[in-house]
């Protein structure tokens, strides 16, 4: 009995090199065991429905299948509940369906989802959808207003920092320059989801703070 992807895989390898076509079809396993309904984490280890993850299996989903079906169930999981009582308000979990009941959350996780929502929208222009997740992008927008600094830059954020984990994490205190960029991208694709002229001006700012700095 196969627990995998149902869809059918359009994509082949026609290639003649035989490593390559090893590796292409490692490939296509890989997604397969991680798309059985919607996109989880490595299938060995634990079976969530991780964001920022999802970013990027979505894009493997399209190439394969020529559609984004699974990623529309996986980013509808966080349109479909009244709130989330596990995180802050505006705050989205970092795995779901799967609850944490100790409180945790990855902020950069939620600015990840409004990337993806931008991606999904450019390959699929299903802009009802994108509508529908408009409080929720909002939601995660006003999240995070209370940390920014006087120079405009997000500081001392709450929650698991997940995106740099070199020692260059280490050379700076409360502003993490990475978690910053990965922001203003979101800023940047929310305003464009929702025609918001300020937004995108927040993003330059933080973009030109940063380099700036």
């Amino acid at each position: 009995r196969e627990l995998a992807c149902p869809l059918t895989i359009q994509k082949k390898y026609t290639g003649t090199d035989s490593v390559l076509g090893a590796i292409y079809q490692a490939a296509v396993e890989t997604f397969r065991q991680n798309s059985p309904d919607i996109f989880v984490d490595c299938p060995s280890r634990e079976r969530g429905g991780w964001l920022c993850d999802s970013y990027f299996t979505a894009q493997t989903e399209y190439l394969l299948t020529g559609e984004n079906r699974i990623e529309k169930l996986f980013l509808e999981n966080f349109l479909l509940p009244a709130a989330f009582p596990d995180v802050p308000e505006g705050m989205l979990p970092m795995c779901y369906p799967a609850d944490h009941y100790d409180h945790a959350f990855i902020p950069n996780w939620a600015m990840w989802f409004i990337l993806e929502l931008k991606k999904y929208l450019d390959r699929t222009g299903d802009r009802a959808f994108i509508d529908r997740a408009r409080e929720r992008v909002y939601g995660i927008v006003e999240y995070f207003c209370p940390f920014f600094n006087e120079d405009g830059l997000l500081e001392k954020l709450d929650g698991w920092i997940f995106v740099e984990w070199s020692a260059a994490a280490e050379l700076v205190q409360d502003v993490n320059y990475p978690t910053n960029m990965l922001y203003a991208a979101a800023l940047m694709a929310a305003g464009e989801l929702y025609d918001d002229a300020a937004l995108r001006r927040q993003a330059e700012q933080m973009r030109e703070m940063i380099r700036r700095q």
